[in-house]
């Protein structure tokens, strides 16, 4: 079974429980890591962060310093990788 990195910043450090952790997991996607990382309201992060099988454009998923795009949650993982999961805070202009 493959091992991943996880560093959890932000909400999805609340979410979790956690700011880093190594686990290994069953699977090779992020979308099965995902899965396999349950959340203290009993869910599961791929349900918190995942929408219509995209990722939900106010988190990011970083592997190995590089970011995910929305669609890519079925990139395959060897095993080793630094995952980084966090909220995305846009600012909003006004006046």
């Amino acid at each position: 079974m493959p091992i991943a990195k996880i560093a959890a910043l932000g909400s999805t450090r609340k979410m979790l429980g956690f700011s880093r952790q190594t686990l290994e997991f069953e699977g090779a996607t992020i979308a099965d890591l995902l899965r396999q990382l349950p959340t203290r309201d009993g869910g599961s992060l791929y349900d918190s962060l995942v929408c219509d099988g995209k990722l939900r454009s106010d988190f990011a998923i970083v592997v190995d310093g590089l970011s995910l795009k929305a669609g890519e949650l079925d990139k395959e993982l060897r095993g080793g990788e630094e995952i980084v999961t966090l909220a995305i805070i846009r600012s909003l202009a006004g006046g």
